[in-house]
């Protein structure tokens, strides 16, 4: 007769990089949670952001009685955004499951944002949360940045001048370069990928039907495309029109300046749940005092708007916005 498992993390970490390595460990005790004990088979599975697996139900190694790890190596070309670790504990008479998840992102900003914030205690907002504070803070952040261009008419073939004829099928975008809006780490086109499309588009043939195109990203910066039927065929001369979506970045984006955005409005969101704790204590506090974070909640604000004006408008002149 088997028990049911009481699974959790034996650490708190949340946030990582391409490239790093999560050594990922967990505790697994008995139902009432007070010894630890060696299911007959413990496995883990972990999906990226898409729903695809990356690994699929292996075999975590045991550490000691009741303890598992397992060594996920971060690709250096893994997308961004939130993985979901799933481990699966059994018995021949009972399963378990366990669900976590961490985050990889362009760069730590974990340090950065407590600093900013104040708020360095990980019993007042626990690594896991504030992973999630600065993933949706990133997300925003890109909403706000990039200049967004609905349905607009792509330009020729660069190279030949050809339009829809049957056979081109090599276009450019109006505007550039071509804004990386969902925030992966990669630019790509609808069609292109199971999920994470940075510009999709129509075209309405001769009938007044309209259809998706499918689309290819060559180059970015100079807004080099491809486009298709979703079946790979050339789009036909008969064509009434086709429409792009996507977003650009100004010629003033910084990505240094880009970080702190995402960290200010990220320590912003912080220092509002701070608020809302009604608990603070001066444990939580590591440079400010309580007194001072609740009454300036909004500073960090401030800053993140600053910082955004600087990259997501025009300096000088109108050849300083996107696609001029």
């Amino acid at each position: 007769m088997g028990s049911y498992y009481n699974i959790s993390t034996a650490y708190d970490n949340a946030i990582y990089e391409r490239s790093d390595e999560n050594y990922y460990i967990v505790n697994i005790q008995n139902y009432l949670g007070n010894a630890l004990v060696d299911p007959s088979a413990v496995k883990v599975e972990i999906t990226d952001p898409c729903g695809s697996s990356v690994v699929t139900l292996t075999d975590m190694t045991k550490l000691s009685t009741g303890v598992y790890v397992y060594n996920h190596s971060i690709d250096d070309d893994a997308l961004y955004g939130e993985y979901v670790i799933t481990v699966t504990a059994s018995s021949p008479t009972y399963t378990s499951v366990y669900k976590d998840k961490f985050f990889i992102l362009p760069w730590e900003a974990s340090y950065d944002v407590r600093q900013l914030s104040g708020i360095t205690s990980k019993k007042t907002i626990s690594e896991h949360s504030l992973a999630q504070i600065i993933w949706e803070s990133y997300k925003e952040a890109l909403d706000e940045v990039y200049e967004y261009h609905a349905n607009t008419t792509p330009k020729c073939n660069p190279d030949t001048g050809s339009w829809f004829d049957g056979v081109n099928t090599t276009f450019a975008t109006s505007h550039s370069p071509i804004a990386d809006s969902d925030g992966n780490g990669f630019i790509q086109g609808y069609g292109e990928a199971s999920c994470a499309t940075d510009i999709d588009g129509w075209w309405k043939d001769c009938d007044g039907d309209c259809h998706r195109v499918k689309i290819t990203v060559n180059e970015p910066h100079c807004g080099n495309i491809t486009i298709t039927k979703l079946d790979g065929t050339p789009i036909p001369s008969s064509m009434q029109w086709v429409h792009l979506n996507y977003s650009t970045e100004w010629y003033t984006f910084d990505s240094y300046m880009f970080k702190q955005a995402v960290c200010y409005l990220s320590a912003h969101k912080c220092i509002v749940r701070f608020h809302e704790l009604e608990r603070a204590t001066l444990a939580d506090v590591h440079s400010n005092s309580t007194q001072e974070i609740l009454a300036h909640r909004d500073r960090m604000k401030v800053e993140y708007i600053k910082a955004l004006n600087q990259i997501r408008k025009p300096v000088i002149g109108a050849g300083m916005k996107p696609g001029a």
